[in-house]
């Protein structure tokens, strides 16, 4: 629903700044559009857009600016293409550059400190992990499927998602996921809770994945192991 959603507002957006040209002034309205209308409208066009440059981390922009951009835009001025493209990759290439020496130094700074935590755990791979709770069952291996809950976060605590919050537990193999995944749950039995704290090297690296998590991001999962998950032996007689 969220996506269907977003989508919908970005059509809507497309096409009210596609009229822009057309419509600037309260005598150029369509019939039936109130003033009242268009800046509700606009307003939420605005929000909408505040949202995506914001959660997309592009870093300080100046607003007098992107409306001055959006002004122009809807006078019809043209920028070339190329330009558009060598203005837009020079400024993300150093806005990357930035984020990957911020986020290793604070991912340093918390690997040293969370060490000395009671409970907690480092690996020879870099990886910290502490036991909530343990369980009853079995310990998976490297190749085995698993059903799990789950919450990621950044180190500030920011979630990003949570099964937890969704009650709908995912399942997947331990080698078709990140490595700090791969490895920190070969720590805990069925039924136990671990928190697994991962380095970027061990997360997505120097790339990250998508809005929610940048480049060189360590990552926190709070991942409670509901069952391993093993494939169903033939019948006997039945053809494998």
């Amino acid at each position: 629903m969220k996506a269907i959603k977003t989508i919908t507002i970005a059509a809507l957006c497309i096409l009210a700044l596609s009229a822009c040209a057309r419509y600037t002034s309260s005598e150029k309205r369509p019939a039936g559009v109130t003033a009242k209308d268009v800046n509700e409208a606009s307003y939420m066009i605005g929000y909408n857009f505040g949202q995506f440059i914001s959660g997309n981390k592009m870093g300080a922009l100046n607003l007098a600016m992107i409306d001055k951009g959006i002004k122009d835009a809807c006078k019809g001025v043209k920028i070339d293409d190329e330009e558009f493209m060598n203005v837009m990759d020079g400024y993300m290439d150093k806005i990357r550059t930035a984020l990957k020496e911020t986020n290793a130094a604070e991912a340093e700074t918390f690997f040293a400190k969370n060490r000395d935590a009671e409970g907690v755990f480092t690996t020879e791979s870099g990886l910290q992990y502490k036991i909530v709770r343990e369980g009853s069952g079995a310990y998976p291996a490297a190749d085995d499927k698993v059903e799990v809950n789950y919450e990621g976060s950044l180190l500030d605590g920011t979630i990003f998602e949570s099964s937890f919050e969704s009650g709908q537990p995912v399942q997947f193999g331990l080698n078709q996921v990140i490595k700090g995944w791969g490895e920190g749950l070969q720590y805990i039995n069925e039924g136990g809770e671990i928190i697994l704290w991962i380095p970027a090297e061990l997360a997505y690296g120097e790339y990250g994945a998508g809005a929610a998590i940048g480049p060189n991001q360590a990552l926190k999962f709070r991942v409670e192991l509901l069952s391993i998950i093993k494939d169903e032996e033939p019948a006997a007689g039945e053809n494998n």
